[in-house]
């Protein structure tokens, strides 16, 4: 990638609205992410995988491409203290590059370095807006969720019709995906254009 910004064209130096929904989506909703591994993807400037850490993630891994990485590590040091302390439950949140052109092994993510080191949950905060990383998001997805044991937890905006039609088909192949009721399962109102997914890997 010769672009500074990054194949994204440098969004994830930005916060989105979708990132923005699925903190609070989590605040509300702590269960998801207390005591468990959880690994985001496009993480940006960090404020999703940080909130996982506040309230209770045993372990936060935040990836993103090269470019993206110093702001995420600065914004994780800067927050320290609200989720890294004697009374809190986080271990660590690190901040790694995955490119989903070429994404690293899961156990190169998780500092265990062993085969069994998947992550609880996954996390994907308003990722799709270029067609081209659809293919790639979902491979990524598909390669680290191993079987139904991994949730992955999706904040979406349909930006065009034929990437909606491209991501929600090669959604539904891979994985059993449910449209979370923010209002009715947390009490959570939101923008009509935003939708939650909740998905298990199909058997």
């Amino acid at each position: 990638h010769s672009n500074a910004g990054g194949e994204d064209g440098g969004t994830g130096l930005n916060v989105w609205d979708g990132a923005l929904l699925l903190a609070r989506y989590l605040e509300k909703r702590p269960d998801i992410v207390k005591n468990k591994k959880v690994l985001e993807l496009g993480s940006g400037c960090g404020l999703v995988g940080i909130a996982s850490g506040i309230l209770g993630a045993s372990e936060v891994v935040m990836t993103d491409l090269q470019y993206a990485l110093p702001l995420m590590r600065e914004n994780v040091e800067r927050n320290k203290p609200l989720w890294n302390g004697e009374d809190l439950l986080c271990q660590r949140i690190e901040c790694k590059e995955c490119d989903w052109f070429r994404p690293p092994q899961i156990k190169e993510l998780f500092c265990s370095g062993k085969e069994g080191a998947n992550p609880d949950v996954i996390l994907v905060a308003d990722c799709v807006w270029l067609s081209s990383l659809i293919v790639p998001l979902l491979q990524t997805l598909k390669a680290y969720t191993k079987d139904a044991s991994t949730k992955v937890l999706i904040t979406y905006q349909q930006r065009g019709r034929d990437a909606h039609e491209e991501f929600w088909q090669g959604l539904h192949d891979i994985f059993d995906v449910v449209i979370v009721d923010t209002e009715q399962t947390a009490g959570l109102t939101k923008p009509d254009v935003f939708h939650v997914f909740e998905c298990t890997r199909k058997k």
